[in-house]
């Protein structure tokens, strides 16, 4: 059975927002003021079908909006305390390049949205490419998109931190579409075929002042 991995890529989700393309801003959702901010989470897991569950048990990182309104930005992710269990044999996983056995480095970009018909108050995240090894073995690679939902504040709620939940039923996003479009995360081991994946986690983003979430 070949490995697989996490990447809350959690992300997060840990945890990034991203750059989408500029279509249905009436979907759109703005922080006002947006500012840069810090991310923090208690890690999460990365699912696929007939694939061992990918789990970290920390989220670390920061971010910072590109736009004005703070529709959109970017972040990067760190991961850490990340493993599978292959044959009841617990097995570290880290990204390419990551000096520290255990950690996921990764990051992207980010939309904040409307999730659905409704205004419940949501983010895109984008991911970049991330490269994963378990137990130096087989190496997984994921990258996508992650629709997550803001759980607080509500819309037109202030606050200085934001908490993102990403939930999945099985190995499936619960929210895959915006504005008819469809989203979502993919994993590949080896040269084995590309699975969605889903990302399963959640994390707050905290900056200086308190920003207001507008939804209209």
């Amino acid at each position: 059975m070949s490995k697989k991995f996490m990447v809350l890529a959690l992300a997060v989700v840990s945890a990034a927002f991203f750059a989408l393309p500029a279509m249905a801003s009436a979907a759109e959702i703005h922080l006002e003021p947006a500012e840069a901010f810090s991310i923090t989470g208690p890690g999460g897991e990365l699912r696929a079908s007939g694939e061992p569950t990918i789990t970290c048990t920390s989220t670390g990182g920061t971010g910072k909006p590109t736009n004005s309104s703070g529709t959109t930005g970017e972040s990067t992710l760190d991961f850490t305390g990340c493993h599978t269990s292959v044959f009841s044999i617990t097995a570290s996983c880290k990204s390419e390049g990551a000096a520290t056995a255990g950690t996921i480095a990764s990051g992207g970009t980010y939309h904040l949205i409307q999730v659905g018909s409704t205004s419940v108050p949501g983010v895109l995240l984008t991911t970049n490419l991330t490269k994963i090894t378990c137990a130096g073995i087989s190496t997984i690679t994921t990258t996508g998109n992650v629709i997550g939902t803001i759980t607080s504040p509500k819309c037109g709620g202030s606050s200085k931190t934001i908490t993102l939940s990403f939930t999945a039923t099985s190995v499936t996003q619960n929210h895959l579409t915006w504005t008819g479009g469809t989203f979502d995360l993919t994993s590949q081991t080896g040269s084995g075929a590309v699975q969605t994946s889903a990302l399963v986690g959640s994390v707050t983003n905290t900056q200086a002042n308190p920003g207001k979430l507008n939804c209209t």
